[in-house]
């Protein structure tokens, strides 16, 4: 798995589509919001084998069944660990139990603001962990 050549503009046009977009269990959660960002960049969605549940319940026990047992241990199998202070534009990184995805200074994760629902900001200074998402001609194993 790479990003293709055009990357950029591909996770641009997906971000695009999710402005507004409310956070849904098993729809528009972290898991699928960053799926769907490597999917943008890569053609690959790394959960889509985790998909099917309809709350945070489900969502845990999905992780368990299919996955690695935790958010964290599961994406720790499909993407190579960064320090955080390494994390590049398009990596995954975790805020708040969260995945987002790494916009430079910023990362951008589905939830609420204030009033306002959709792709919020969030702060280096909030990220725990981060994953890199491979670069066009990078090899990942």
């Amino acid at each position: 798995m790479r990003r293709y050549p055009d990357w950029e503009a591909r996770l641009a046009a997906y971000l695009e589509g999710l402005r507004d977009q409310q956070f849904a269990w098993g729809k528009l959660d972290c898991a699928i919001f960053a799926g769907g960002a490597v999917q943008a960049m890569t053609g690959f969605d790394p959960m889509r084998g985790l998909c099917g549940y309809r709350s945070e319940a489900a969502a845990v026990r999905v992780l368990k069944e299919r996955g690695k047992g935790t958010l964290v241990r599961t994406v720790n199998s499909m993407f190579d660990r960064v320090p955080v202070g390494f994390a590049h534009r398009g990596d995954l990184v975790l805020v708040d139990g969260g995945l987002a995805i790494a916009m430079g200074e910023v990362a951008l994760q589905v939830g609420l603001d204030g009033a306002r629902e959709g792709l919020i900001r969030r702060p280096r200074r909030e990220w725990s962990k981060a994953w890199r998402v491979p670069m066009p001609g990078a090899a990942h194993e």
